[in-house]
């Protein structure tokens, strides 16, 4: 039996990889036919996620050219903030669907997905999710009768540094996935070679007006800034560490992480607080879960760079946003990251897990106000080249095809 949950319904209305030039992400974009065409979007949180940006963008996007879209979310049924809605305004409907929490992941994935099934309409011309949740209730849905219409998933990752229960659950919704959209080549390929299965890029853009304003800067020590999750991909223990040696030679550095929690439900800072307790950095790091966007707006505003020391990445919006300040990035060299960056241009690549190699890099960069000017500046080119708009209408040209619509 399906448990029935209560629905919280809002509606609000306002008005080689570096070869990919700026033409071609642009310009070589069919424009997509206006169509009647009503879409249910999926993503499984309404915390600012990849994953969630990624879903709000494209609905926004896509209802600008003429699609009937709804966003479809989940929150725990005691986040009486996740519920409210998401963590900015949106120019869609939407509906934030409860579901009880449990600290067993696979029940919780259980209920996650039950309470979708309760609640996802019917009457749609087709569905689009966000993550292994949402696809995984649809393909539910579809195989008990429930649902006619297609289903399109987009990929952003995998999460092979999961407990393996939840990368078990990924591969089978992987590869139940009616239709496929990957962020960056790198998962296109492995899709291919590892998984056997096709897919279509569709990268992720980004908005310059949205961080054409940022506050005025009020820190005036050296400033390290972290945006992502608290799951091991991320990778985030390699900077605390590598922040021993940052503030060895520059005492006064500090390290903002902004962390927000994932599938597996992580959030407890104290594993990071106890590793930088032990270096002694307690006065140097800075932990924060989730912030608005004013006060992420402000934290890019005070860094000096934006590091991501990822095990694996899918693309990292959070490079892209922090490139469109003008700051300079240090990243793995992992997933989609070298197509974003451009090691030596727009930032520093290094090994993931090397933690000598990623305090060199933050070093390097303090160190040095002119190459931070240099990299910030190509940065902020760079990811100008990535618009919201050609993604939108890759992707309802892909839905225009599948429904064979002329």
């Amino acid at each position: 039996m399906f448990h029935e949950p209560r629905a919280f319904q809002v509606h609000v209305s306002a008005r080689s990889p570096h070869a990919w030039r700026k033409e071609l992400i642009h310009d070589c974009v069919p424009h997509a036919k206006a169509v009647d065409l009503k879409l249910a979007m999926l993503t499984y949180s309404t915390r600012p996620r990849g994953g969630v940006v990624h879903a709000l963008k494209l609905a926004e996007r896509l209802s600008a050219m003429g699609v009937d879209v709804t966003l479809y979310s989940l929150a725990r049924s005691d986040d009486h903030v996740g519920l409210g809605g998401y963590f900015r305004k949106v120019s869609v409907p939407f509906k934030i669907i409860p579901y009880e929490w449990h600290p067993d992941l696979m029940t919780r994935l259980n209920r996650m997905i039950e309470a979708y099934t309760a609640s996802l309409p019917r009457d749609v011309d087709l569905y689009h999710a966000q993550d292994c949740v949402g696809g995984t209730a649809l393909t539910r849905m579809k195989s008990h009768g429930m649902i006619p219409s297609p289903i399109f998933r987009t990929i952003h990752h995998i999460d092979d540094c999961a407990e393996p229960s939840l990368l078990e659950f990924e591969k089978k919704a992987l590869a139940s996935a009616e239709h496929r959209f990957v962020v960056s080549r790198y998962w296109q390929d492995v899709l291919r070679t590892q998984y056997g299965c096709d897919s279509m890029v569709t990268y992720n853009g980004l908005d310059l007006e949205d961080f054409s304003r940022l506050p005025t800067r009020r820190s005036r020590t050296a400033s390290v800034l972290f945006v992502g999750g608290l799951e091991p991909r991320k990778g985030l223990e390699y900077l605390v560490l590598a922040m021993e040696q940052v503030v060895h030679e520059i005492p006064d550095a500090r390290l903002v992480a902004v962390a927000k929690t994932g599938f597996g439900g992580t959030d407890d800072w104290h594993f990071f607080e106890q590793l930088a307790g032990r270096a002694g950095l307690m006065d140097n790091v800075d932990f924060q879960e989730s912030v608005s966007q004013e006060t992420l707006l402000g934290f890019y505003s005070d860094c000096d760079i934006l590091v991501l020391p990822s095990r694996t990445e899918g693309w990292g919006l959070s490079l892209m946003e922090a490139m469109a300040c003008k700051k300079p990035v240090v990243a793995s060299r992992v997933g989609g990251i070298p197509e974003l960056v451009r090691d030596g241009t727009d930032g520093l690549l290094v090994g993931a897990g090397d933690v000598a190699g990623l305090s060199q890099a933050i070093l390097r960069l303090l160190k040095d106000s002119d190459l931070r000017e240099r990299m910030g500046v190509a940065g902020k080119e760079r990811v100008g080249m990535y618009s919201w708009d050609a993604t939108a209408r890759i992707v309802l040209e892909e839905y225009r095809r599948v429904l064979q619509l002329d």
